[in-house]
C-alpha cells in the first residue's frame, strides 16, 4: 500500500529511508559576485572520477534557467514519457512545470550557471515560449562555442566562473542592466515562496493584465501563476533538505494548499510520484540533478 498523505488523518511524519548506494559524484555551488548578480543565482559545479557507468532520475526545475557546459561524458533528458534525447555539450534548461528524467553517462564534468530567466531572456534578446521541447533548448545562437573551449580548458572552478563573468562584461559593454516589471514580477513570486495571487501582484506594479501575462510567459516560458506552482513545490523539497522528518500537515499549512488531497495532487502532478513514495526513497540523485 502506498504510503500516501491522502490517507492520513493524524498528523504523522515520514522517515526517509536508509541510503545504501554508493554515488560517485561530487557536487559543490557557490553564488554570484556583485558583477553578474544581476542576471546569475548561483555557479554549479559536478564531477565524477570513475569513467564508466551512469546515474539516472529526476531533476526537479526550480524557475531558474541554467546554463549547462557538460565537459565530459553525455547528458540526456526526457519528459513525461518520451525517449531519450541526447543533449548538446552546452544547453539551456528552462523552467518547467513537471519533472525532467536525466541520464548522466560517466564521466562527469560540469559546469551549470543558473540564471533569473526574466533577465536572461531581457539580457540576451530571446524568447523562451517557442520551443517543441518545453524543458530545454539549444543554445549556441547566443553561447558562442569559444566560450564553451575557454570554459572546458580552465584549470579551476575559479576560472570558469571569471571566463564566465568576463563575458558578461563584454556584452554589457559598461551598461548597466535595469530589471523591468517582468523581472520584478518573477523576483516578487520568488520572495513569496510561490503564495502571491497573480492578480494583486499586477494590481501592485500597476500593468495591463494581458500584456503582462503575454510578456511574461515570453521571458520566462511558463505562465506566471506556473511559476508560483514550481517554486511553492520547491518549498517542499527545500524543507525536505533541513530534516530527515517531513511534517505533511505543516507543509499543507505553509503552503496554503486547501487541503491534503491538494497538496498530494499538485505535488504528483509535479514530481511524478506520491510524497509518502518520493520521501522514501534515495533522493541523493534527485539532489544532485537538481542542484538541491
Amino acid at each position: 500500500m502506498d504510503n500516501c498523505p491522502s490517507r492520513i488523518v493524524l498528523r504523522q511524519v515520514i522517515h526517509l529511508k536508509e541510503l545504501i548506494m554508493s554515488i560517485d559524484l561530487k557536487f559543490s555551488c557557490c553564488e554570484a559576485g556583485e558583477s553578474s548578480s544581476f542576471l546569475v543565482r548561483r555557479f554549479i559545479f559536478l564531477e565524477s572520477e570513475e569513467q564508466t557507468g551512469s546515474y539516472s532520475d529526476k531533476h526537479i526545475p526550480e524557475g531558474s534557467c541554467t546554463l549547462i557546459f557538460n565537459f565530459k561524458g553525455e547528458v540526456d533528458m526526457s519528459v513525461d514519457h518520451s525517449p531519450n534525447q541526447k543533449l548538446p555539450p552546452y544547453f539551456l534548461v528552462l523552467p518547467y512545470l513537471g519533472f525532467v528524467n536525466v541520464k548522466a553517462i560517466l564521466p562527469i564534468d560540469t559546469f551549470g550557471v543558473a540564471c533569473k530567466t526574466s533577465v536572461f531572456s531581457a539580457f540576451f534578446n530571446i524568447s523562451l515560449n517557442t520551443f517543441e521541447t518545453p524543458s530545454f533548448r539549444t543554445i549556441d545562437d547566443v553561447i558562442p562555442h569559444e566560450l564553451y573551449e575557454k570554459l572546458k580548458c580552465a584549470g579551476t572552478s575559479q576560472e570558469r566562473i571569471k571566463i564566465f563573468e568576463n563575458f558578461i562584461r563584454e556584452i554589457e559593454k559598461g551598461d548597466e542592466y535595469k530589471p523591468d516589471s517582468i523581472d520584478v514580477a518573477y523576483e516578487h513570486i520568488y520572495s513569496s515562496n510561490g503564495l502571491i495571487h497573480i492578480n494583486n501582484l499586477i494590481s501592485e506594479l500597476n500593468l495591463n493584465s494581458r500584456s503582462f501575462r503575454r510578456n511574461f510567459y515570453r521571458r520566462v516560458g511558463v505562465t506566471a501563476k506556473s511559476l508560483c506552482r514550481i517554486v511553492r513545490a520547491n518549498q517542499v523539497l527545500n524543507a525536505m533538505k533541513e530534516s530527515y522528518e517531513i511534517d505533511f500537515q505543516s507543509i499543507v499549512y505553509s503552503g496554503k494548499y486547501f487541503d491534503q488531497p491538494h497538496f498530494v495532487n499538485d505535488f504528483r502532478k509535479f514530481i511524478g510520484e506520491s510524497p509518502g513514495t518520493f520521501f522514501n526513497r534515495d533522493l541523493r540523485l534527485v539532489r544532485l540533478f537538481s542542484g538541491l
